[in-house]
């Protein structure tokens, strides 16, 4: 009884393992880079959360000016969160502050009363922030807008300072990375060139023919991704050990997503890699495989 041309031997196994570790290796500097811009984003997020914007109230304004204000301010689609603070709690939390009582001394509340309106992060902007700092201005009540100008200024454009280079460097890398796995499992069909000429001779087709490859390098895709996850999250442990608690905001949907995109990655650069190395060697005259 013939052989099967697919039966696995030591040298295959030798040829499989080589593939998985080099595409292991690449998917893990892949998802490296992939979880910094994860972190990233997830960083910019939380930034964007935190944005504050205080309104100050005019310190004769009742309750029921108080009240449409504070509707007026909830109907907006920028608004998330709106907190009023009397004049009183705003003073007392200044005097926490500085440490001195001044209210008794200067017999009056010196801090008019105020709304703290948490923004919604799609508009934690500075061009957004603008427009709704005068349409907030003009609001019937309200003497004055304040939001963190400088602060937002910069972290825009430090994003737009890195965005760039990041970009261009993820570029490098995936090519990179794609590369290093296309020529990974050429030289792993290399050796079954005679195998594919053989079956093109007896009459198969190429889809036939790349289907086995395609579902191996698929296999070897997942296989690697997985490995690759499973060291990211030990290099993630290990770093976690040495720099207490800086990686505690990654969740479990960044892990998730993290994940995803290294087994996609995986599976997509191999099925692709396989694809174009079976098509070459099946375009080859016999004499072309020596």
């Amino acid at each position: 009884m013939s052989k099967s041309p697919f039966k696995t031997t030591r040298s295959n196994w030798s040829t499989s393992l080589s593939t998985v570790v080099g595409m292991t290796l690449t998917l893990t500097m892949l998802g490296l880079l992939s979880l910094l811009f994860l972190f990233g984003r997830q960083w910019q997020q939380q930034l964007r959360e935190q944005v504050m914007v205080q309104v100050f109230l005019e310190q004769e304004l009742d309750e029921p000016a108080i009240s449409r204000v504070k509707k007026q301010l909830e109907a907006e689609g920028f608004s998330r969160s709106v907190t009023y603070i009397t004049a009183k709690e705003a003073s007392e939390q200044m005097e926490a502050e500085l440490g001195e009582e001044f209210i008794d001394f200067l017999g009056y509340l010196p801090v008019p009363p105020s709304i703290d309106l948490q923004i919604e992060p799609t508009y934690a902007s500075l061009d957004s922030l603008t427009w709704i700092g005068e349409e907030i201005g003009a609001i019937e009540g309200v003497t004055d807008v304040e939001y963190q100008k400088v602060l937002l200024g910069r972290l825009e454009e430090n994003i737009r300072k890195l965005s760039l280079p990041l970009l261009i460097l993820a570029v490098l890398l995936l090519l990179i990375a794609i590369a290093l796995i296309n020529n990974t499992i050429r030289l792993s069909i290399f050796s079954r060139r005679f195998i594919i000429k053989s079956m093109q001779l007896v009459g198969a087709t190429r889809g036939f023919i790349r289907r086995p490859f395609i579902l191996k390098g698929i296999w070897f895709g997942v296989l690697s991704g997985l490995f690759a996850f499973a060291l990211i999250v030990g290099l993630l442990a290990l770093f976690r050990r040495m720099t207490g608690n800086m990686l505690d905001s990654l969740d479990l949907l960044t892990f998730g997503e993290l994940f995803g995109v290294v087994i996609v990655l995986g599976i997509l650069i191999a099925w692709l890699s396989t694809h174009f190395a079976v098509n070459k060697y099946i375009r080859l005259r016999q004499d072309q495989l020596y």
